[in-house]
């Protein structure tokens, strides 16, 4: 047991040290705390390995990331997203579900499995993409909004999927006797029983807890109703079948709208950011066995990362032209979309947990995250800067 202090501790200074030097080249926290993961854990060092302990840690982790996802989403301006930006989200998950679930036939036979490894790469992260858009000062375009718009209704579209599949595949193991289309149906009504109780929290709560707040002010009473909120949420998402990550999630938008908002963010973040999320990046990190790595698992690692970058440009891309954007417009919105981030890698965590998918596809997903994490911004660079412009413009003429 005591050994186990020991671990935490090396995870803690092993991925703020690789963060730091992730900052300097102007990269996401994420991506050094990941790399720590994989040098102190089993693939490198063998210092660290997973245990019941780590793995708690690990869960809870993720539920506060999730649940200050929520509290960071503006619904203001989700609900100004409009409908470009929704045809975009959707062309964005459904494309890259198809193309990772057609690239996972070619290595495995097992339906659920292929279909959450497409799961996998619905995801967006556009942190790196806001990042870059600053830099560049193209984040009030056209383009620019509606990458931020998409981005978020493509999280909560992500999210829905994963839960959905994640309930699928749990109903299908308990009742294998019972049809296809009644498994569908008991699913579709779970989730259907999630998403109305969440718009009834959503458009009810804020209103009885700014009342609270006004009588009791800024309290620490506050951030640990709100983080008791975040667990119960998860608690009842989960018996409902659905991830306790999209409860957590939902705690945070009915939270994202009431006073005092950002003095309950800085308080959880302070928990979260220095303390439970590194264990879960880490944990990611030292589950994928670099060892372990086979010629199928490299071969499936380029399909994926390629597939996860042609899903985003072209699944994006084509809607937004559809929608009447330039074609300038449509590449650098398609470009904004291709990192994943922390939301592949949660998810993964998940088809693990659920026993959908196996221990080796850790890797390709560190991989994907990794690669289109550097590549985004280099993308977006690219498809703004006027050498482009010209270039095009001269191809057409």
């Amino acid at each position: 047991m005591h050994s186990i202090f020991l671990s935490i501790a090396i995870i803690l200074v092993a991925t703020k040290l690789g963060g730091i030097l992730s900052s300097k080249i102007k990269m996401p926290h994420v991506l050094g705390a990941l790399l720590a993961g994989v040098i102190i854990g089993p693939s490198i060092l063998g210092i660290v390995h997973e245990n019941e302990y780590i793995k708690l840690l690990s869960d809870l982790g993720v539920v506060m990331l999730m649940f200050l996802a929520g509290l960071e989403t503006d619904l203001k301006e989700f609900k100004k997203a409009g409908k470009t930006s929704l045809l975009i989200a959707i062309g964005g998950v459904i494309l890259p579900l198809i193309f990772g679930m057609l690239s996972a036939y070619i290595f495995f036979n097992n339906f659920y499995e292929n279909l959450f490894i497409g799961v996998i790469l619905t995801a967006t992260s556009v942190s790196i993409s806001v990042e870059t858009l600053n830099e560049l000062g193209k984040l009030n375009t056209r383009a620019g909004m509606n990458i931020l718009g998409a981005a978020v209704i493509d999280d909560v579209i992500g999210l829905l999927v994963v839960s959905f599949v994640l309930s699928l595949a749990s109903s299908a193991k308990s009742s294998a006797s019972v049809s296809v289309e009644a498994t569908l149906i008991n699913v579709s009504l779970k989730v259907l029983i999630f998403i109305a109780g969440s718009l009834i929290l959503i458009w009810l709560l804020p209103k009885f807890i700014n009342k609270f707040n006004e009588k009791n002010g800024r309290n620490d009473l506050l951030v640990i109703l709100a983080i008791a909120f975040a667990l119960v949420c998860g608690f009842f998402a989960e018996e409902l079948g659905i991830a306790a990550i999209t409860g957590s999630y939902v705690a945070g938008l009915v939270l994202s709208s009431v006073s005092h908002k950002d003095y309950i963010e800085k308080k959880v973040h302070t928990i979260s950011s220095n303390f439970l999320t590194p264990i879960f990046f880490a944990s990611v990190g030292i589950a994928a066995n670099v060892k372990s790595m086979n010629s199928t698992i490299f071969l499936l690692t380029l399909l994926l990362l390629a597939t996860a970058i042609l899903g985003k440009i072209i699944g994006c891309g084509v809607v937004a032209k559809l929608c009447g954007l330039t074609t300038e417009e449509s590449i650098q919105i398609g470009a904004g979309m291709i990192s994943r981030g922390e939301v592949a890698l949660i998810t993964t965590n998940l088809g693990l947990d659920a026993g959908i998918i196996t221990p080796e596809l850790f890797i390709p997903t560190l991989v994907v995250v990794i690669g289109t994490t550097l590549i985004t911004p280099i993308f977006l660079k690219i498809a703004f800067t006027r050498k482009y412009y010209r270039k095009r413009l001269s191809e057409n003429n």
